[in-house]
């Protein structure tokens, strides 16, 4: 099961896995993985909640599996 984590904690994740910004407009900054044909969306609060933790992961599939817990 997901948990919450810092943002910082996840942007560090997203970088150390070659992810990078692509959208830094709004409440949200869109990631793209190594491949290109994945992205995500990662609201910029404090903590990023368990569901969007969980749909990072989902939608991030190329990265390999337990990166960003």
């Amino acid at each position: 099961m997901a948990k919450g984590m810092k943002l910082r904690d996840v942007k560090a994740a997203l970088h150390h896995q070659g992810c990078h910004i692509i959208s830094d407009r709004g409440d949200h900054t869109k990631w793209r993985c190594p491949c290109g044909h994945h992205s995500a969306n990662i609201p910029r609060h404090a903590t990023v909640t368990p569901g969007v933790v969980r749909d990072t992961v989902r939608r991030l599939a190329c990265l390999p599996e337990g990166w960003l817990q």
